[in-house]
């Protein structure tokens, strides 16, 4: 950069983003850069708010502005005045940290987890057999065992079916007195002779065996990523692990147009760009405090594209976007596969991409994916 030819044309830029061969530059101010890394508060505006004195959260300044591919901008800028933070209409928050995943977790014995909640519907005191990863085996009472989606890898569709769970959680918020008589009592009491009580996060807690009382998230969103993406519709009781955050719409609005869009590949684009990927094992990482700031479109959908999320299958990007990652990626025609097709196609009509925008889309993001995971098999 310490050019006099490059440093004459940063002179004459007169573009927002300009770039050649030799280097890329997109003018922000301080002041910009700053409100993109603070916690702003919900009940605020921006006028009224002194940023000096609220905590700065961060910001991928080199992802964003020195390495994004231009379609990157390209959405922000087509998407000005349909874009909302996803903070702004829904409460992301972390999920469930149980502090002793051998005395929470636990595996039914002899049946599934969708027979369990089918039991537990008709008879809550039933005894359901199950087993947990400490080797402990007994029965508990099916109305403290809620299914719990503890891995992204249980998930085979977009949105959760009881059939692919292995987990249940003990949820219990009874006290030792309201529960005496009950197989779940004795459950609490072997986890007290090994010592669970004791764990930093169980002994915070009132009563160490009550993970406190959740309500049922709407869509949970994974912490790391590696090819597979897509934002998971819970549609029923089911728990999720602190590996995922969960997402409540505010106000019960319309969430429907925003459940299409956290599952088009405009957001493995987004994550690739703004994740944290310098962690080992090629996995891209996301939080909570960058999840709150997500662009996110909520325009009202379709009836029918609701059908399709209950129908879309998670599978490895290249497969969706039909790439063979072995090959160049610039020299194969985007071929996605029908479903991720129609779903990409209702938002990028709400955005106006064209045809060679939408194109764009599908290269940028097969060659991050694929530049992150070679990166880490190099190492």
């Amino acid at each position: 950069m310490l050019n006099a030819e490059i440093i004459k044309k940063i002179e004459r830029a007169d573009r927002p983003i300009y770039k050649d061969e030799d280097f890329r530059l997109y003018p922000k101010t301080k002041k910009a850069l700053l409100f993109e890394g603070i916690e702003i508060p919900k009940e605020n505006t921006l006028i009224e708010i002194d940023p000096q004195h609220l905590p700065y959260i961060g910001n991928k300044w080199g992802g964003k502005y020195l390495r994004a591919p231009e379609i990157y901008f390209k959405i922000l800028e087509k998407g000005k005045g349909k874009l909302v933070r996803l903070g702004d209409i829904a409460e992301v928050k972390f999920g469930i940290k149980t502090g002793a995943n051998g005395f929470f977790y636990l595996k039914p014995v002899g049946m599934t987890v969708k027979e369990v909640v089918e039991i537990a519907e008709k008879d809550p005191h039933a005894f359901i057999r199950v087993q947990n990863s400490a080797g402990w085996e007994g029965e508990i009472e099916a109305e403290f065992l809620k299914p719990v989606v503890k891995s992204p890898r249980e998930l085979k569709t977009i949105v959760v079916r009881l059939e692919d769970l292995n987990y249940l959680v003990f949820m219990c918020h009874n006290s030792k007195e309201e529960l005496k008589g009950t197989s779940a009592l004795e459950y609490i009491k072997w986890g007290e002779r090994k010592g669970y009580h004791k764990r930093p996060t169980c002994k915070g807690r009132p009563r160490w065996w009550d993970l406190g009382k959740w309500g049922y998230p709407e869509m949970i969103w994974s912490d790391a990523y590696n090819d597979r993406f897509a934002t998971i519709c819970i549609g029923g009781e089911i728990f999720a692990d602190k590996r995922f955050f969960y997402i409540y719409p505010i106000n019960d609005q319309d969430f429907e147009g925003c459940k299409i869009y956290l599952n088009t590949t405009i957001i493995p684009l987004f994550i690739e760009i703004e994740g944290i990927s310098n962690l080992g094992e090629g996995v891209i990482y996301t939080n909570v405090y960058w999840l709150k700031r997500l662009p996110v479109l909520n325009d009202s959908i379709k009836t029918y594209a609701k059908d399709l999320l209950k129908r879309k299958k998670i599978e490895s990007i290249f497969t969706e976007l039909g790439f063979d990652p072995n090959k160049p990626i610039r020299e194969q025609e985007p071929n996605p596969l029908p479903d991720r097709k129609a779903l990409d196609d209702i938002i990028f009509d709400a955005l106006d991409l064209t045809e060679e925008e939408r194109k764009e889309v599908y290269w940028s993001v097969a060659e991050l994916v694929k530049n992150r995971l070679e990166k880490a098999r190099s190492v």
